[in-house]
């Protein structure tokens, strides 16, 4: 009865193996961080760009800015999603106050959202875009004011 219990303990560890192996080898970005930093987000009418770190993947988009101490100045992420729809946000594990930018399809900013609270609560509120949104820009909190940043200024990338 042992060989047996070990025999099937042995063919569940190689299946967990084989199948972690193909998600890592079709789906990297389930495991490892997308991050690639130097991408611009010019906003044309403003005069100013930000350098982006950009969340294409599923696990990038959960992660966003948990977590980070700080947020370089002229920085910022930008959550790349595959469609267009009402997008939410929230502050969970996020130790930084930031300004969200809810960008359509046609790099128009659709809502802003001015300094959002780092939460630490089991229980965070949530920011939502007015309107269709198929990017997400997060910057240090001020940032839109200080700039003069307003719905319907159009960015360029």
């Amino acid at each position: 009865m042992n060989i047996k219990k070990r025999l099937w303990f042995s063919i569940l560890l190689i299946g967990a193996v084989l199948m972690a192996t193909v998600v890592f080898v079709l789906h990297p970005g389930f495991f490892l961080r997308s991050k690639k930093i130097g991408n611009a987000i010019v906003f044309p009418g403003n005069n100013v760009a930000v350098q982006v770190e950009l969340a294409r993947t599923p696990y990038a988009w959960s992660k966003g800015l948990m977590f980070r101490e700080a947020l370089p100045e002229g920085g910022g992420m930008l959550f790349v999603f595959p469609s267009e729809t009402k997008r939410s946000f929230w502050m969970k594990n996020t130790l930084i106050p930031l300004d969200m930018l809810f960008i359509g399809k046609d790099k128009e900013i659709v809502t802003i959202v001015r300094g959002a609270e780092p939460c630490k609560d089991l229980v965070c509120p949530s920011y939502a875009s007015t309107a269709d949104a198929m990017y997400v820009l997060e910057v240090n909190a001020g940032f839109v004011d200080m700039y003069g940043i307003q719905e319907g200024d159009v960015v360029e990338f």
